[in-house]
């Protein structure tokens, strides 16, 4: 099966179930497995006391259906809850969720979501009638039935292979980004994810390029958050291109880990992970814990500092009106509010213009919106002018502030140059703008056109950082312990020479994947041949 076919389902059947199982709440023990089924010829996964909690996150009450995606026991989890009215006696309402595990052999979901519309399907059927289980037997008949190509027609040590082979892939090394990916495919989202993060989209992705412990937090419905995890975990995961410029032996910082919707329940799996990253590598600053990315609509966990490294509060406001509408916040767990920069913001505007011009000719050409409803962005503008008014508008609230001494800079630039633009910043528009690319071409792939031009900017920082490297230790001779980063050199990877963040970052980034302490130089001004730093 090529790698085209496991993501899209191209060519292929769904996966074979590993699982099949009902969870209900039940007016007197509460949260509980009414149903279940397993595969003989696997090892028993155990079900009860596990995941009818992970099926039925806190808060799910609160909806009327979600889907839920979740990993247990070296299994991909996906479930379908469905919320009907019911009797006084059940408390007016009966809460169910048809769930399934899928082996994790087929990517990070193992392709779960092929099953996604069947388990709607009987999810709202036994909302309605939760005692008959006729529809599960069947659909486990089935899936008994049924053969997975791929797991069947290859060896052991030939499945070991293949597996190894997609965890060193990407959604996009294999996918053009002219081929649209199918419906419930979590990647699909990926143009909700950045209209809902804004410019923060780059500061997501630096926090898990560091492969920080990443948890995302809000309200349910959590399906969005879910796919939210999904496409963080794609966009951060290094492709080949990249990872061709790393030093042996960090093979293990190539991919970055989603855990998807997480509860209190989970506490204990994830201080084991914890373990056993530092148990891997003991008291080694070289082979870090490769992180994590999670969700969770309990908050217990963001109270729960320890567990995580950076938490992600999404405001519960897909259904207010776009005034009304906010960004969400990004803090360390030491409580620091983390803003994206000014570098950020211009990327941003340039990205939120190809997206505008994609819904634009989507409309033209079908008379429909380019998305649906519920994926509509923060801001909203219905013209182009009202879209060069939203660049000039956009909330400040998540963005670093302009630095004083940035503004001087401005102002002596503006003075010695008689009014000209600042050729750094020509250049850094330039730079984007071609690694964006015109994504408004792919009408059919936006969202794999999308996750490549993130990678290619992921490619581009780690390619100028092994050049520098290989152009220090050439010129000495030998290995160096620190790599001089200057400001051009700095902003040819992308980042913004007046931000800190951003100098913290390419720092911790050069000595977690290539054991070399960076001193990075900000921006300063020049006069008359003599250097003063301003920053």
């Amino acid at each position: 099966m090529s790698f085209v076919e496991a993501h899209t389902g191209a060519g292929s059947n769904p996966p074979r179930l590993s699982a099949l199982f009902l969870a209900k709440f039940d007016k007197k023990i509460g949260y509980t497995v009414a149903w279940k089924r397993s595969a003989i010829d696997i090892p028993i996964v155990p079900l009860d006391g596990a995941v009818e909690f992970k099926s039925l996150p806190s808060g799910l009450h609160a909806v009327k259906d979600d889907l839920v995606y979740f990993v247990h026991e070296g299994h991909a989890g996906l479930s379908a809850f469905c919320n009907a009215p019911a009797s006084a006696a059940e408390r007016n309402a009966t809460f169910v969720s048809v769930g399934i595990l899928v082996p994790l052999n087929q990517g990070r979901l193992g392709r779960s979501w092929l099953h996604a519309e069947r388990l709607q399907s009987l999810a709202s059927a036994l909302a309605k009638d939760p005692e008959n289980t006729a529809p599960l037997e069947d659909f486990w008949r089935e899936q008994s039935q049924h053969t997975d190509s791929t797991s069947t027609q290859l060896s052991p040590d030939q499945q070991r292979g293949y597996r190894r082979r997609r965890a060193l892939s990407t959604l996009t090394a294999a996918l053009p980004p002219d081929q649209s990916l199918p419906e419930f495919h979590p990647a699909r989202s990926i143009v909700h994810y950045v209209d809902v993060f804004g410019p923060l989209v780059f500061r997501l992705q630096e926090a898990a390029l560091l492969r920080k412990r990443i948890l995302f937090v809000g309200a349910p419905p959590v399906r969005a958050s879910c796919e939210f995890v999904y496409n963080l975990s794609i966009l951060a995961s290094l492709p080949n291109a990249a990872r061709e410029h790393l030093p042996s032996g960090s093979d293990h910082l190539s991919r970055f880990r989603a855990l998807f919707c997480l509860g209190t329940h989970d506490i204990p799996l994830i201080e084991k992970l914890q373990r056993e990253d530092q148990g891997q590598h003991p008291h080694s600053i070289e082979f870090p814990s490769p992180g994590w990315v999670s969700c969770s609509t309990d908050e217990i966990m963001a109270a729960k500092r320890q567990l995580y490294d950076v938490i992600v509060e999404i405001p519960h406001s897909y259904d207010a009106p776009p005034e009304q509408r906010r960004w969400p916040t990004i803090r360390t767990s030491d409580g620091t509010q983390v803003k994206a920069s000014q570098r950020d913001v211009q990327r941003y505007k340039l990205l939120h213009h190809e997206l505008w011009k994609y819904r634009h000719n989507v409309s033209d050409a079908t008379g429909e919106s380019g998305l649906e409803d519920d994926t509509r962005p923060l801001v909203r503008k219905d013209s182009e002018e009202a879209e060069e008014e939203f660049n000039e508008t956009y909330d400040e609230s998540a963005v670093e502030p302009m630095t004083w001494s940035r503004l001087a800079y401005l102002g002596f630039m503006w003075w010695a140059s008689a009014g000209e633009r600042d050729a750094y910043t020509t250049e850094e528009r330039e730079t984007d703008r071609e690694l964006l690319g015109h994504l408004s071409d792919y009408q059919d792939g936006i969202h794999t056109a999308v996750i490549a031009a993130f990678h290619r900017w992921t490619v581009i920082l780690f390619k100028h950082v092994a050049r520098l490297l290989d152009a220090a230790e050439s010129e000495r001779g030998s290995p160096i312990s620190e790599l001089v980063i200057d400001r051009e050199e700095l902003s040819k990877m992308g980042l913004d020479t007046w931000s800190e963040t951003d100098r913290v970052f390419i720092q911790d980034l050069v000595w977690l994947y290539f054991g070399v302490r960076a001193d990075v130089q900000g921006a300063a001004l020049e006069c008359c041949g003599v250097r003063i730093p301003v920053c």
